[in-house]
């Protein structure tokens, strides 16, 4: 059966949302059943998707073609493993799994526990912005006005690594502007309503530590915002860093910053689709 999945790659945390949002962006990655098509390469059974496919009950050689950069905290892995995942499921229940809710949550489950959290993982299943929680997904429309301006590094960040350097405790005024700040950032992504932000974005319980170790991410987000971003978070674990932009002054803003040696700024759109069929 040749078929292939496409997934959204991520943008996770946004700021105080530790865990548990993820936001997908225009940015995709293809796992396909077969011979590869020309622009794509086969991968083995040491590459995430092989490996969340088969979890999934998926058979069969893949492929990957993709946008995304690894290691940059674009969300890579995620969308590889959900559509590995996805794609077993689409093998097993024809073309209709891409639409199924169960086949859904099924392709998440996977990608979610091979990833060892799940705010990538939803938001490339599901699209727009996602709370990923005990109890399951929440899958909302991001605000149709919103873009992001990704400054993206030439260096990668082990996810792995970075978590093993945060504190294991968290005083309770830090936890109660992180429960208050992620609160106001998700009213401000889904009405479009910019009133709290940038504060709304500040986070204490990651980030700090995280950009005292890369100080050009910090210096990332300080001309983001300068430049006119609404709101900067470091994307994930980093290196990269997004800033939330009115899509129709994305690029007047990325035209602000200057872009250092190996470094790249590119305007990405948000994606509400999540996995779908090529």
């Amino acid at each position: 059966m040749s078929v292939a999945v496409s997934a959204p790659g991520s943008s996770a945390n946004l700021g105080p949302g530790f865990d548990v949002l993820g936001l997908a962006v225009d940015l995709r990655a293809t796992v396909g059943a077969g011979d590869p098509p020309a622009g794509a390469h086969a991968i083995d059974d040491h590459h995430p998707a092989w490996i969340a496919h088969r979890r999934a009950g998926g058979d069969g050689s893949l492929w990957v073609q993709t946008r995304l950069p690894m290691g940059r905290g674009l969300g890579f892995s995620g969308a590889v493993r959900a559509a590995g995942a996805m794609l077993a499921e689409v093998q097993h229940g024809g073309a209709a799994a891409i639409d199924d809710d169960a086949a859904r949550h099924r392709a998440y489950a996977v990608a979610a526990e091979l990833e060892g959290h799940g705010d990538n993982a939803a938001a490339s299943v599901f699209g727009g912005l996602t709370v990923a929680a005990d109890s399951g997904v929440l899958a909302l429309h991001p605000h149709s006005g919103f873009a992001l301006v990704v400054w993206i590094p030439d260096a990668t960040t082990s996810t792995d690594r970075s978590r093993v350097a945060l504190s294991d405790t968290v005083t309770r005024d830090d936890a109660v502007a992180g429960i208050a700040n992620t609160a106001l950032l998700i009213h401000a992504l889904t009405t479009g309503d910019t009133t709290h932000l940038p504060a709304a974005a500040t986070d204490r319980l990651h980030q700090p530590g995280r950009l005292m170790a890369r100080p050009d991410a910090a210096a990332a987000m300080e001309a983001l915002g300068a430049a006119g971003a609404l709101a900067t978070w470091l994307s994930g674990s980093g290196p990269t860093v997004a800033g939330l932009v009115d899509a129709g002054s994305a690029d007047a803003v990325a035209a602000r910053v200057v872009a250092g040696e190996g470094e790249q700024l590119r305007v990405v759109g948000l994606d509400t689709h999540g996995v779908t069929l090529v």
